[in-house]
């Protein structure tokens, strides 16, 4: 089968199963290992024709347990040949999140498209602009039966035969959803194995009314996203990867920043066995209504990061040790993920040295 059939058969697959998925406002430690979901001018950037990415998150179990957020997004792109030099992406992203007694949960389905236009250099200095736009629907839901509310306290504790005198059922907002931006990259040597790129997004530019009432709007915040990285080869099989995110969205503001070590296998030129360990801060803003005074920036978690490549696969694993406010409540536990990205060859793209997600 070839790929363009597989990319196809791949994309309709997601969006049929978009529907039955739930999902809430994502949030990931392995940003770089979920390419859609941080910005839609990644689609296509990829050494190969096709790409394949997965993720999983599980957030706050040791507080909430049942009820604990859990996170899902997978997609798959493809690159395409346009003139000599340059290319074009397709991709397909779907998220998945549902967290608490309520069942908070919002589906999101988007298309995205790119085109990578060449710069200029030889292969040793290989640098592309892409611009890249997503689009895109969600879905947000809310089941209030299994809430507990006011007058089902006995005196004693919650009585869930009383009534609640509440007759919510399940809300539910829809709305559609706009994203755009801009990646730069560059190869620094003939054989890809150092490189560095920045990029630049900004999402839900339509500001939706993302509100459960029908007499009020609650519009959502535009997110910009500045996000960068590297892999730099410095021996003969050893590699720094660094990468940072910085996350603004309304009065919130997150950054993730660290590196990872990646240690080569392979005694081929071009190594497709690797393994990566590092570690990652995440800083968030606080504000007084928090544990804090004032207004100000506190360290959230120390994120463990390792990372497996053996030929078109690779394999993310982190854990969030949680140093936050919120620590003596979860007694330092916050999340881990797991991610899985595959790559698909096929001989048909010009060869193209790019960051590696």
């Amino acid at each position: 089968m070839k790929l363009g059939r597989i990319f196809i058969a791949t994309a309709l697959s997601l969006a049929l199963f978009a529907p039955n998925s739930q999902a809430q406002d994502i949030h990931y430690s392995q940003y770089y290992a979920s390419p859609l979901n941080l910005n839609p001018a990644a689609t296509g950037v990829m050494p190969c024709d096709m790409r394949i990415s997965a993720i999983y998150r599980n957030q706050w179990a040791s507080v909430i347990g049942s009820n604990a957020f859990n996170t899902f997004s997978a997609g798959v792109e493809g690159k395409f040949n346009v003139g000599s030099h340059d290319h074009y992406g397709l991709g397909l992203n779907l998220i998945a999140d549902k967290a608490g007694a309520s069942s908070f949960s919002n589906v999101g389905v988007a298309f995205s498209g790119s085109y990578l236009k060449k710069l200029g250099g030889r292969r040793s200095n290989d640098q592309y602009l892409v611009a890249g736009a997503q689009l895109g629907i969600g879905q947000r839901t809310i089941n209030t039966n299994g809430l507990q509310w006011g007058t089902q306290w006995d005196g004693d504790q919650f009585n869930s035969s009383l009534s609640s005198q509440e007759n919510l059922g399940s809300l539910r907002s829809t709305f559609a959803d706009v994203n755009i931006g801009l990646l730069w990259f560059m190869a620094l040597d003939k054989k890809g194995n150092s490189t560095v790129n920045f990029g630049l997004a900004f999402s839900h530019l339509t500001k939706a009314n993302i509100s459960f009432s029908t007499t009020e709007v609650e519009n959502l915040y535009m997110k910009t996203a500045i996000h960068g990285g590297g892999d730099f080869r410095v021996a003969r099989r050893i590699g720094i990867v660094p990468n940072f995110a910085l996350l603004i969205q309304g009065p919130s503001i997150q950054s993730n920043f660290g590196t990872s070590v990646k240690f080569d296998f392979s005694k081929k030129a071009v190594s497709d066995q690797a393994f990566h360990v590092g570690a990652y801060t995440r800083l968030v803003t606080t504000d007084s209504t928090a544990t804090t005074s004032k207004n100000g920036v506190s360290v959230d978690a120390i994120i463990l990061v390792t990372r497996l490549r053996f030929g078109s696969s690779n394999i993310g694993l982190s854990y969030d040790l949680n140093i936050s406010p919120l620590r003596p409540g979860t007694r330092g536990n916050g999340a881990f993920e797991l991610s899985y990205i595959y790559t698909l060859c096929g001989g048909r793209g010009r060869p193209m040295t790019c960051p590696t997600f």
